[in-house]
């Protein structure tokens, strides 16, 4: 999912629940509910190498960041 879409899917529960806006927010280990931990942390940007499932956040530097191709939510 693009970052875009995610975003604009939280915008839309967030109108449509007003209230969730003082819950905790979680994240799931899997989509079969196996686990959940808290989110504790802003989104960051890096580049996440699909091959290896690895996500490096590189350096702040403007070469750096041309290679940035994902966010991490948590």
């Amino acid at each position: 999912m693009k970052f875009g879409d995610y975003v604009a899917n939280l915008n839309k529960f967030l109108k449509d629940n007003p209230e969730s806006k003082d819950f905790e927010t979680i994240t799931s280990k899997d989509d079969e509910g196996n686990g959940f931990n808290r989110v504790y942390y802003n989104p960051s940007t890096g580049h996440y190498d699909e091959n290896d499932g690895e996500f490096d956040q590189g350096q702040d530097d403007e070469d750096q960041k041309q290679t940035h191709n994902a966010v991490c939510v948590n």
